[in-house]
């Protein structure tokens, strides 16, 4: 059984009326609407720590660069097979958003949250039976050798960047679309990372930072997590360009000596 949306945040909400949640277990480096959306809906949150991989015990898990197995009532992923097990996948890629169930109550309160809860009769007669929001999404599909081009640059990134001394790589699966290849930075250059991030970015890098831990937000304040913390300070993630290697080592090296001490 499948839906398609138009807007994640949207889906999100219909997932999280569906289900009934009072209260969802998330990893603290989950993207903001994860947290933002369900005390929008008054579900209470708990954060749990990350894993090295990205995987957390968790509710709802996103699993964007596949670097672990889910196992979860919700797991947002990129295009291609499903990966793990969840009552439901949200599927995404630029422009195309498509939502696959196992469970049929599920599908059908969803379904019916995304139709503004409004059940259709005869003609033009109607009824509003419950709370919901329109979403009119037309079904969409993604080019499959987009996923095969994204491993050659995967496996390209794993081969150059094998045994270097400025940061950790991890195992990327081959099922799903990637759109960045995640790097984790070495301690010693978790200070200058700024500056790294900067000069990367002024050399057309188009390297990115994500997953400031939720629990750091005002919002959303809660107890340091430690692994969830460490991840924060190493991650940056590199764009699936083969040419950028020459100009992230460059910057790397320039900054490896300034040394970093809390």
């Amino acid at each position: 059984m499948q839906l398609y949306a138009s807007n994640s945040q949207l889906l999100y909400m219909a997932l999280l009326k569906a289900f009934g949640y009072e209260t969802i277990k998330l990893s603290p480096i989950s993207p903001t609407f994860f947290a933002n959306v369900a005390k929008l809906l008054g579900i209470d949150i708990e954060f749990v720590d990350t894993k090295l991989d990205f995987s957390a015990s968790a509710t709802v898990v996103h699993n964007f660069f596949e670097t672990f197995v889910p196992k979860s009532d919700i797991v947002f992923q990129n295009w291609g097979e499903s990966v793990g097990e969840a009552k439901v996948f949200v599927k995404k890629s630029k422009g195309c958003l498509v939502a696959e169930f196992e469970d049929e109550e599920i599908y059908e309160k969803t379904k019916l949250f995304l139709a503004g809860g409004i059940k259709r009769g005869r003609l033009w007669n109607y009824d509003v039976v419950s709370l919901g929001i329109k979403d009119r999404a037309k079904p969409c599909s993604v080019d499959e050798d987009k996923i095969a081009k994204t491993n050659e640059v995967v496996a390209y990134f794993d081969e150059a960047f094998g045994g270097n001394i400025y940061f950790d790589t991890l195992k990327i699966g081959t099922k799903t679309l990637k759109t960045h290849y995640p790097i984790l930075l070495k301690p010693s250059l978790y200070c200058p990372k700024e500056d790294i991030y900067q000069e990367l970015q002024a050399k057309g890098v188009d390297v990115q930072v994500r997953f400031k831990p939720l629990y750091r937000m005002s919002l959303f304040q809660s107890q340091f997590l430690p692994v969830s913390e460490e991840l924060y300070k190493a991650i940056l993630l590199l764009p699936l360009e083969k040419n950028i290697i020459d100009p992230l080592f460059e910057v790397l090296q320039k900054y490896r000596h300034r040394g970093c001490s809390f």
